[in-house]
């Protein structure tokens, strides 16, 4: 992690390294509402995430029902991870040392999948590709790295730390 750390500062040097860009926080999500009825679907889902993140996921429950979806309010609606610091940092690079090669057909994220202020979302629609870990039933994940300090030359940043985009 150090030498990412060492390659941003040398590119985006700064007055003070507080205003150098950096990585904020990562937060892995997935969405349980067409499982609220089957507990051990959702234990699994919770314990799947604990292990493959190291930190204890929280469950988000829904604020407002809306009929067209069937929900209540109340229900649960998805497990979230946010990570940062050193636990954000391993996750990082487990994901784009390991992870992502083992993606089948993978030749580089797309452009559209970055927002104006240069966070950057994506989803992986099975988890087998996480090492160590043999999942029994299906789920996808949702990921977004949210940056802070950095208000343009968002792609030069995501090359320095080795993220593939196209």
């Amino acid at each position: 992690m150090k030498k990412y750390y060492l390659k941003l500062i040398k590119n985006f040097s700064k007055i003070k390294n507080i205003y150098n860009p950096n990585i904020e926080k990562i937060i892995i999500r997935t969405g349980i509402v067409k499982y609220n009825n089957d507990k051990n679907y959702i234990k699994y889902v919770f314990n799947s995430l604990n292990f493959i993140t190291g930190q204890k996921p929280i469950l988000v429950k829904i604020k407002k029902p809306i009929s067209n979806f069937k929900s209540k309010k109340g229900d649960l609606a998805s497990i979230n991870v946010t990570l940062r610091r050193k636990i954000m940092w391993n996750f990082y690079y487990k994901l784009v040392n390991i992870v992502i090669p083992r993606i089948r057909e993978f030749n580089g994220f797309k452009l559209k999948s970055l927002d104006r202020f240069g966070n950057f979302h994506f989803g992986i629609n099975d988890c087998n590709v996480f090492p160590d870990f043999l999942p029994e039933k299906k789920f996808g994940i949702n990921i977004s790295i949210v940056l802070k300090n950095l208000k343009k030359d968002y792609l030069n940043f995501y090359k320095i730390i080795n993220f593939p985009i196209e």
